[in-house]
């Protein structure tokens, strides 16, 4: 009768054991169907996140870079920029004295303002190296007439080189936006010649960093604007520009069979012996002129010229 009991005991023991292996195998069974795929997405969706968050990571490490570099720049061409008042002020004061000294017969120098139209190009750097290398300043009138790329160099952003200019410590003139002088363009009337005005000066202060070209220079020269010169001219003087023509052409825009650099020395040359102080008219753009200028500023050197940039009170500068 014991021996029954024991061996019915085990006997229950061992269902309950399977019950609770069963009931096991089950929660096992559920973890898998249920829980073990939840916290595989969970787990996914951390690693995108992850993986977001490093990208991120890298972002902010290249704008950080990136950020630092512009606050680098900024701070150069502020630097340039402040610099370049400072010494504009300078020479504008000299330059001003010595005209009035000049006029007033008190002094045998002569002054020579070169002018460069039209661009920035490429080769307007060459005549930067070339100004430099002969202690020369100039002024150059700029356009955007010819998009943001340089035309003889178009991987060249041209708002890029307009700080070079100041660098060197020459005068950025106005030549317009468009430079457009056809039927329909600037001179159509004055609100569409002041627009291409007002849009250079932004395009040149935001390029420069916040210098103002207040020398306008007219497309063609002034007589391009026929009857409309009178409310042209009021309109610029009542936005606190000023403007200039020249007093000699080189010649170098008279066609390539034509404007060689000997004609163009010629030309500069011989209008010099008639001038104390005058504006020669050259373009950026001009391979002849480049060729010619050394000669051009040795001689006129030679012949009691100094080389300045133009600025807004000069006696040569309508106002």
């Amino acid at each position: 009768m014991a021996e029954t009991e024991r061996t019915d005991r085990r006997i229950k023991i061992s269902k309950a054991g399977l019950i609770a292996a069963a009931l096991l195998a089950c929660a096992i069974l559920a973890a898998t169907v249920f829980t073990v795929p939840r916290f595989a997405g969970v787990f996914k969706e951390y690693r995108g996140l992850r993986q977001s968050y490093k990208t991120a990571q890298k972002e902010l490490t290249a704008a950080e870079k990136a950020n630092a570099g512009l606050s680098q720049k900024v701070k150069e061409m502020t630097k340039m920029k402040t610099d370049s008042e400072k010494l504009s002020k300078q020479v504008f004061e000299l330059a001003a004295k010595t005209e009035q000294d000049i006029v007033d017969g008190k002094s045998n120098k002569k002054i020579c303002y070169i002018t460069l139209d039209d661009g920035p190009y490429k080769r307007g750097q060459d005549f930067l190296e070339l100004f430099r290398k002969y202690d020369v300043k100039a002024t150059f009138f700029l356009t955007t007439a010819n998009g943001d790329l340089l035309p003889d160099q178009a991987d060249i952003s041209a708002s890029s080189v307009y700080p070079d200019y100041l660098r060197y410590g020459h005068t950025i003139g106005n030549h317009t936006y468009s430079h457009d002088y056809g039927d329909g363009g600037l001179y159509s009337d004055t609100g569409a010649f002041m627009k291409s005005v007002e849009d250079q000066t932004n395009f040149t202060e935001e390029a420069t960093g916040g210098y103002v070209p207040r020398i306008v220079r007219f497309p063609g020269g002034s007589g391009m604007a026929g009857s409309r010169l009178d409310e042209i001219e009021d309109s610029l003087r009542e936005r606190g520009y000023t403007w200039v023509d020249w007093t000699v052409d080189s010649g170098d825009s008279w066609g390539t069979d034509v404007a060689n650099a000997t004609l163009i020395k010629s030309n500069v040359l011989d209008a010099s012996k008639e001038q104390d102080i005058m504006v020669v008219l050259f373009h950026e753009w001009s391979e002849p002129t480049l060729e010619a200028m050394p000669d051009i500023i040795d001689s006129l050197r030679g012949s009691g010229y100094i080389f300045l940039p133009l600025f807004p009170e000069s006696v040569m500068v309508s106002k």
